[in-house]
C-alpha cells in the first residue's frame, strides 16, 4: 500500500473518532458489540439527559422557538377578514382517532424515538408541519405515532415534497376538525373546531405565497390560538 493511501485512511479514521466523540451521548448510543444488546445504562441514556437538568421546548423543537421568528405578525382578526382562502386537501381524517399516550416504538429498545424530552414536547402540541425529505418523515409518523398507512404522497403533485415541486406543506392535526385556511402577510391560519379526539392530515400548496418565513397558527372561530409552528 502507497504511503499516500495510508496517510489518507488513516486521516478518515481519525475523522470519524472525532465525530463520534462530539455526539451527544444521551440520543446516541450504541452496544458495546454488535451482538449484545444494550445495557440498562446505555438504555437510560437514549431516553434521559446523562445529568438532571432543566430543558426547555426551544431546545428541542426548532419549529415553536418565537425568539428565530423575524416577521411581523397581523392581529389573527386582521388575518381572518383579509386574508386570502387556501385550498387543502385532506389525506387522512378520522375524528375518532385517539392519541396515544405512549406507543411501542418509544420504547429504550428501539433507541431512535426513545428520547422522552422530545416525546413530552411533542405531546404538549396539536399541529405540526412536514414539507419533504425521506428522512424527516421516517422520523415524523413515529415520533406522533400516526397510523401505519400514512404515505408523504400527495394527490396535489406526484413529484410532491422533492426538489422538482417543493411547494406542499402537509399539516398534521390532533384534537380538531379542519374548516379552513387563510393567508395573510407573515401568516397562515388553519381555522377550525376544537375536539377531545380525533387526527387530520391535510396538504396545501404554497406555490403562489412568497417564499418567506410563515407562522402557522391553530385558530378558533371566536380568534382563538390554540398551537403554532414556524414555517422555514
Amino acid at each position: 500500500m502507497k504511503e499516500g493511501d495510508i496517510i489518507k485512511k488513516a486521516s478518515i479514521c481519525i475523522f470519524i473518532l472525532l465525530v463520534l466523540t462530539t455526539l451527544e451521548p444521551s440520543r446516541v448510543v450504541f452496544s458495546k458489540n454488535l451482538i449484545s444488546p444494550l445495557t440498562c445504562e446505555d438504555k437510560l441514556r437514549t431516553m434521559e439527559p446523562i445529568v438532571p437538568k432543566t430543558i426547555y421546548e426551544y431546545q428541542l423543537l426548532g419549529d415553536r422557538d418565537m425568539n428565530k421568528f423575524k416577521g411581523n405578525l397581523e392581529p389573527i382578526s386582521s388575518v381572518l377578514k383579509d386574508g386570502i382562502d387556501i385550498a387543502f386537501v385532506s389525506v387522512y381524517k378520522d375524528l375518532d382517532f385517539q392519541r396515544p399516550a405512549y406507543a411501542p416504538q418509544w420504547h429504550s429498545s428501539y433507541w431512535r424515538w426513545s428520547y422522552m424530552p422530545v416525546n413530552l414536547a411533542n405531546q404538549q402540541h396539536k399541529l405540526f408541519t412536514y414539507s419533504g425529505g425521506l428522512s424527516v418523515w421516517f422520523d415524523l409518523p413515529n415520533e406522533l405515532v400516526l397510523p401505519g398507512k400514512l404515505s408523504n404522497a400527495s394527490p396535489i403533485n406526484k413529484k410532491v415534497f422533492t426538489t422538482i415541486y417543493p411547494y406542499v406543506v402537509r399539516l398534521i392535526v390532533f384534537d380538531f376538525n379542519i374548516i379552513s385556511i387563510k393567508y395573510y402577510k407573515n401568516q397562515i391560519c388553519v381555522i377550525g373546531e376544537p375536539l377531545r379526539k380525533g387526527l387530520t392530515v391535510a396538504d396545501i400548496d404554497i406555490k403562489n405565497i412568497p417564499d418567506s418565513q410563515k407562522l402557522i397558527q391553530l385558530i378558533t372561530p371566536d380568534r382563538y390560538e390554540l398551537d403554532y409552528s414556524i414555517l422555514y
